[in-house]
């Protein structure tokens, strides 16, 4: 019976055919600590590799960012520009006018002082010697009063699609830069982005009708131009333009008529660096998080942090965001003077947060990208880069 027991024992023997003791025996301990250490190893190395990936990553939807926003600014800048390059153009159709009616007001004064003088000598016999040249100085100021008759119709209107292409300008650039945006983050930067777009999500240029005599001043100044062929006309040019831009400012509503309005000017509430000239590019991607936590995951036995903190970090990780700003590059002119001279220009800036997000939802789709952007809209005076 004993025999027979040992016999159906499933306890290994040893070489001498006894029972070894269990506890005791150490063969194959080593495969127990290197089944652990593989999968140490194996969490490492996924982990690493998904450090990389995350810093590409990262890397390029930066680069995406920055280039939206940049590109967005440049927009911005390039509109300025080009209303400021119409509000020269209106000027200087304006100044063949305003040359015009000063020269038609300084026959008209003449002509005036002529007949003075001649029905001075009707009436007391001298200064008879003015009577030809009032009829002359009349002439002149009829054929001078036609010429501006004939020429006046063709500049208000010249001007006139001057100032609704500053119009177009001023609405249509914006939506320029949005659409720039756009392609950065669906085409050009597409993979790891997905989507892109730029905050404000529409706002114009600042800028709107300028109500003041500032135009047919500069009208006026730039009549003094036809002085230059004159002899020392280059001389006496820059004393006369200050006077003729006054005597246009002064009476802009002979000198330009309906069109003094004309002009464009930055909004009155507006300085530079204010949020009137900020704009912020955010980029929605893709990352290439889930193989990375997967991996590290069999190091963990299958455990994986799905708490709130873990998922909004996961979430944020889906989007990067950049601000750049447009600015008149001479900041010490006058601000009536920033419409004026083609010098906006764009750059980078360090992203702050604006105070009010409202209506990322309704661009974004309500996809991952807008938990992320809904995570970030709550904290202020953020510095990312």
């Amino acid at each position: 019976m004993r025999d027979g027991l040992k016999k159906l024992s499933c306890a290994p023997s040893g070489p001498d055919g006894r029972p070894r003791d269990l506890l005791r025996d150490q063969r194959g301990a080593i495969m127990v600590m290197g089944v652990f250490m593989a999968v140490l190893l194996v969490g490492m190395i996924y982990y690493v590799s998904g450090i990389g990936e995350t810093i590409l990553y990262r890397e390029r939807m930066q680069d995406a960012s920055d280039a939206g926003a940049f590109a967005a600014a440049v927009m911005h800048a390039r509109g300025m520009n080009i209303i400021a390059l119409l509000n020269m153009i209106m000027a200087a159709v304006l100044a063949v006018l305003v040359a015009l009616k000063i020269v038609h007001f300084l026959l008209a004064a003449a002509t005036i002082v002529a007949t003075i003088i001649c029905a001075w000598c009707a009436a007391f016999g001298s200064g008879c010697w003015a009577c030809g040249p009032a009829v002359l100085l009349e002439v002149a100021r009829e054929e001078v009063a036609a010429v501006i008759d004939s020429v006046e119709p063709t500049i208000e209107n010249i001007v006139s699609i001057a100032h609704g292409v500053s119009v177009g300008v001023r609405e249509g650039y914006p939506i320029a830069a949005q659409a720039k945006v756009i392609e950065y983050g669906a085409y050009t930067y597409d993979e790891p982005t997905t989507a892109g777009f730029m905050y404000p999500f529409y706002e114009s240029l600042p800028t709107e009708d300028d109500d003041s005599d500032l135009l047919c001043r500069k009208a006026g100044e730039e009549a003094a131009v036809l002085l230059a062929p004159l002899p020392f006309g280059g001389i006496i040019r820059p004393f006369v333009s200050p006077a003729t831009g006054s005597l246009a400012a002064t009476f802009s509503s002979y000198f330009c008529g309906d069109s003094a309005d004309k002009a464009q000017r930055v909004i009155e509430d507006a300085e530079l660096g204010d949020e009137n000239f900020q704009v912020r590019a955010f980029m929605i991607g893709d990352p290439p998080f889930e193989r990375g936590e997967q991996g590290v995951a069999v190091a963990a036995w299958g455990q994986r942090d799905d708490s709130a903190i873990v998922d909004g970090l996961r979430e944020l990780g889906r989007v990067s965001f950049a601000q750049a700003e447009f600015y008149y590059a001479d900041g010490d002119a006058d601000r009536r003077e920033w419409m004026w001279h083609m010098e906006w220009t764009a750059r980078l800036r360090r992203f702050r947060l604006p105070s009010d997000m409202d209506g990322i939802g309704a661009v974004c789709g309500g996809g991952g990208g807008c938990a992320a952007l809904g995570t970030i809209s709550g904290v202020r005076d953020v510095v990312v880069h």
